[in-house]
């Protein structure tokens, strides 16, 4: 297996953004429902759905919240807390795009503090997510690899 690249928490800096954007497929819809075990009506029957209020079966709220923790996980951030935002329904089809913002960085602790973001193709936030944890430090002896895309500044 690959080593994933990381950040030390030198690296970093409040405003520091990361981001990426990809479609949910059907395939991400079953995958989270096995993953999960969440096959509630929301999920499986669209009538269900639809008599909830939905256009059709949504995707569980962790396809969403797994998208920010791929950010966390690329920078090799070990989250300690993470408080999620449910705002709106996502669907197959829908085109999402995650940004991870960082709010604070608190250099002597390794401790940082990030805020998430997930919008559909329309630009409509269906996701927040607030979390607080760590990076490792230099002193540490771990060599610092950077992710291959930079993130945005």
């Amino acid at each position: 297996m690959a080593q994933h690249p990381h950040f030390l928490i030198e690296d970093v800096r409040v405003g520091l953004q990361h981001s990426f954007t990809r479609a949910v497929s059907e395939d991400d819809l079953h995958a989270t429902m096995r993953l999960t075990g969440d096959h509630g009506g929301y999920h499986t029957d669209p009538d269900f759905a639809r008599a909830a209020g939905f256009r059709t079966v949504i995707v569980p709220g962790l396809f969403q919240a797994g998208l920010v923790t791929q950010i966390g996980g690329e920078l090799n951030f070990l989250a300690r807390e993470i408080a999620f935002q449910y705002l709106k329904p996502v669907y197959v089809g829908d085109v999402l795009t995650c940004t991870l913002t960082v709010t604070a960085v608190q250099p002597e602790r390794n401790r940082m503090e990030v805020s998430s973001e997930v919008t559909n193709q329309e630009g409509v936030v269906v996701l927040t997510s607030q979390a607080v944890g760590y990076l490792p430090r230099r002193d540490w002896g771990i060599p610092r690899k950077p992710p291959a895309r930079s993130p945005a500044d």
